[in-house]
């Protein structure tokens, strides 16, 4: 494992804050619902974070809408300055080539094994 130096562990990567993003927008433990979400049931705040979601909605099963859920309730918790820099992040990610962003993967993985 290489030594990272005190400026480096203060600076997230790219790819750790897309991680981060994608944790909070997908959540990362196991969703305890079962049952399917009714989108309407969610509040107008967390359908907003989740619209890209809402056409598969009803297909989802009820975990996987559970996690989704979880994410955007952990999303919606940020206070705005953390929100901003997860989205500036995410955009980030977002323009990479998918070459780029598989090298950011490895270079992720041998960092944090």
């Amino acid at each position: 494992m290489a030594t990272r130096t005190a400026p480096e562990m203060r600076r997230p990567g790219i790819l750790g804050a897309a991680l981060l993003a994608i944790a909070l927008l997908a959540g990362t433990a196991p969703a305890r619902a079962e049952r399917s979400i009714p989108w309407n049931s969610l509040s107008q705040d967390e359908q907003s974070v989740l619209r890209k979601h809402q056409r598969d909605w009803q297909n989802m099963n009820g975990q996987e809408q559970g996690r989704l859920l979880q994410g955007a309730r952990k999303y919606l918790e940020l206070p705005p300055n953390k929100r901003e820099a997860v989205e500036r992040k995410r955009d980030q990610y977002r323009r990479m080539s998918p070459d780029e962003r598989e090298r950011l993967r490895r270079k992720y993985q041998k960092e944090h094994r």
